[in-house]
């Protein structure tokens, strides 16, 4: 796997005998001096996109920048967060930890990008009660300590911040030629200093309009689109889902520009980049649930040493802190819970090792009780097991999932609308706020919108076995002994004993 190493063409002639010196100055003379660099990493982290860009197949959207980012390194279509909210999310990212197991279960409060640096260390004015354990070693800590330049945008919203100490912040958020900018005068900072840099994404987060403001080109034709068969098929939704679908392909943009401002530099052919998103699409049983569309999203990964391909491999982005770093040559904290995707990386992905499982969860996406929803997940490929922990329970959803001002949804008003002429939209609508059962099991080979449940039918009696064994091992295996989101322990100072 490439390393920061100076020299490494030439080390096994290093250790020859004396006599060989001039020739050994002439082949150090041919080598790559790139290979002397050291390597650098962007992380392009978009705001609620689910796994939908042209390249994975997407009706009627064009993503051309992250398409041929894909088409130089590997396409994973089978990826998910761990946690379907950004908060969790994000932290779940940075510390390779599911979040009952980091303390970060919920969103929180965080300073703006803007705000003075004071905000962001141990004497801030306002920290939330909720974040990682003070005893857990962070991908910021772990690159600053390596003397990375490290740079954050858009929006901080991990907690406590002190914990995710990065080099600089900018607020850019939405617009192509800002992040060019930004990037750029972030590689100059950086100087010989090599570089990470998690670019913060705000599209497709609502409210879409907000996004497109100016950016009106980038809005799809609405005939190519498809309407998912858990949301009503009617005017309002598909308008809905055009602005979605602008979004990502302005985030597509936002990418590309990024990815120019690596190449303009003379950074491009030493920088990882990878390419995801923090949860799935905000629409409800998306965002906020831990059903298939909540937390499946995309991912590629393209860069020096990594081969090119497509693979269906089951991955979490608690994967990503473990990759991040086994790539470049650094210690990878005990905390970390995710596995290094590298050998899926620097091999023929049409050769890779399945993984049998991959697992998430949600808890809640905000503080108040009514938002409560504490679900596991498990998945082998095929079937999607759920349960949640306390069924029955209500459910009040994200203002986002639910209000046309100011989060300009209107999917949530179109499902209420068409109850009559398309009821499964509605009866799931309904089902989602007013209570689930303890068990869901789905077959996404040919149901990924999870409409039937197939729990208590006997044919699938076995897998519904399997996978319910499965959760409970991990369960235990990652730490995971509360139902209840109110008793997770966090931001401690010390490991449970």
């Amino acid at each position: 796997m490439p390393r920061a190493t100076p020299w490494n063409c030439c080390e096994a002639l290093c250790t020859r005998c004396g006599e060989l010196l001039p020739i050994i100055l002439l082949l150090i003379l041919a080598c790559d001096l790139s290979a002397q660099k050291p390597l650098n990493v962007i992380l392009l982290l978009a705001d609620d996109q689910g796994a939908h860009l042209s390249a994975l197949g997407t009706p009627g959207i064009s993503t051309p920048k992250v398409d041929a980012l894909a088409e130089s390194g590997v396409l994973f279509t089978r990826a998910f967060a761990a946690v379907p909210s950004c908060s969790p999310s994000r932290s779940s990212i940075m510390t390779g930890m599911y979040p009952h197991a980091n303390g970060h279960w919920r969103n929180t409060i965080t300073p703006k990008l803007t705000a003075p640096d004071s905000d962001f260390g141990r004497q801030a004015s306002r920290v939330d009660q909720v974040g990682i354990h003070e005893y857990i070693t962070t991908l910021p800590e772990v690159l600053r300590d390596a003397g990375y330049f490290t740079g954050i945008t858009q929006k901080f919203h991990m907690s406590p911040p002190w914990k995710f100490p990065y080099t600089a912040r900018d607020p850019v958020h939405h617009d192509p030629e800002e992040f060019h900018r930004v990037v750029t005068d972030w590689i100059a900072e950086a100087g010989d200093r090599p570089f990470f840099i998690q670019a913060n994404v705000s599209p497709p987060h609502r409210p879409f309009r907000n996004q497109l403001k100016g950016f009106e080109q980038y809005l799809p034709d609405t005939a190519g689109l498809e309407v998912p068969a858990d949301l009503p098929d009617t005017p309002e939704l598909v308008s809905d889902l055009q602005e979605y679908f602008g979004c990502v392909q302005l985030a597509d943009a936002c990418a590309g520009r990024i990815i120019d401002a690596l190449r303009e530099s003379g950074q491009l052919e030493h920088t990882l980049i990878i390419y995801t998103g923090d949860q799935g699409q905000p629409y409800q049983r998306a965002k906020a649930s831990a059903y298939y569309a909540g937390l499946h999203v995309p991912l590629v990964i393209s860069g020096p040493g990594v081969v090119t391909g497509t693979s269906d491999v089951l991955v979490s982005l608690t994967d990503l802190m473990p990759t991040i770093l086994d790539y470049l040559g650094l210690p990878v904290p005990e905390t970390v819970q995710g596995a290094s995707l590298w050998d899926l990386l620097d091999a023929d992905p049409a050769n890779d090792r399945p993984r049998p499982y991959v697992y998430g969860e949600a808890h809640s996406h905000g503080p108040a009780r009514d938002e409560h929803y504490p679900t596991r997940m498990v998945f082998d490929g095929r079937f999607y097991y759920l349960r949640n922990l306390m069924p029955g329970k209500s459910h009040r959803l994200p203002a986002d999932l639910t209000d046309v001002t100011p989060w300009g949804n209107h999917a949530y008003t179109a499902t209420l609308d068409a109850a009559e002429n398309d009821p499964v939209p509605y009866r799931l609508l309904r089902e989602l706020e007013d209570g689930r059962p303890a068990e869901e099991l789905y077959d996404v080979s040919v149901d990924p919108t999870c409409i039937r449940n197939l729990i208590d039918l006997p044919e699938y009696r076995e897998a519904r076995a399997q996978l319910a064994a499965a959760l409970d091992t991990w369960r235990v295996t990652s730490r995971d002994p509360e139902d209840d989101p109110l008793n997770i322990l966090t931001r401690q100072a010390q490991p449970r004993q």
